[in-house]
């Protein structure tokens, strides 16, 4: 029996690729296409983004994350008033093939993409059980004077703005109540928050022991330091 599917959602440039890679080095399967398990980020399955670039460009004609409130709240009308058209036009099953190519489909899966949070409906839509795991990062002024290793890091840090950022932590469509909401803060501190999302997802026998031994390998290795920093 399959496992009930895992949706990563986030604001673009937050975390969502670090809580990513700590899920994949926990035992979730997040696509053979997904690329290797220690790239330093992205770890997005290649089928499922691309289905949600189609969907963006059917509602904005724009197949990023979108970056504008006014943009984001056109998105989610037009989807919301299509949905059934745009459910018509996904094809899940193949999507699924791609996405576990000839691996083992009896283990916890899941995908993530920042534009999970704009499509989070259409996939609750398609896969009913869905679980959905949002990334929540607060934004302090001492968030913008870090160095970003990305394009949407940067924007984070100095483009995006609390009603954007609020509108990726808040799906279009989805009860606030069936959303896992992961701290990022608190998720570089410790494995508290990182083994607390994975009981919440029914994944208890994947908790993290050494958390020390952990971050070293998803490449945090200094978790005081990132601590320090976002509470300047």
């Amino acid at each position: 029996m399959m496992h009930h599917p895992i949706l990563v959602c986030g604001c673009p440039g937050s975390g969502t690729s670090l809580l990513a890679k700590m899920l994949r080095h926990s035992g979730v399967f997040l696509g053979a296409d997904a690329g290797p398990i220690n790239d330093r980020k992205f770890h997005e399955s290649v089928s499922f983004r691309d289905a949600n670039n189609r969907i963006l460009s059917s509602t904005i004609d724009f197949p990023h994350s979108p970056k504008g409130v006014i943009q984001f709240r056109k998105h989610n009308e037009r989807m919301s008033a299509n949905l059934d058209t745009i459910l018509r036009s996904i094809d899940a099953a193949a999507i699924q093939q791609r996405f576990w190519g000839a691996e083992d489909r009896d283990q916890p899966w899941g995908w993530k993409d920042p534009r999970n949070s704009a499509t989070a409906l259409v996939w609750k839509s398609h896969f009913p059980d869905l679980r959905i795991l949002m990334l929540e990062r607060q934004w302090r002024k001492s968030v913008a004077t870090e160095r970003a290793n990305s394009l949407a890091g940067e924007w984070f840090r100095k483009q995006s703005c609390a009603d954007i950022r609020h509108l990726y932590q808040n799906p279009v469509g989805i009860d606030r109540a069936d959303i896992i909401y992961v701290d990022f803060d608190r998720l570089i501190a410790s494995g508290d928050e990182l083994n607390a999302t994975l009981t919440a997802l029914g994944l208890d026998h994947h908790r993290v022991e050494n958390f020390q031994g952990f971050s070293a390998k998803v490449g945090l290795e200094s978790p005081s330091q990132w601590v320090r920093a976002n509470r300047a």
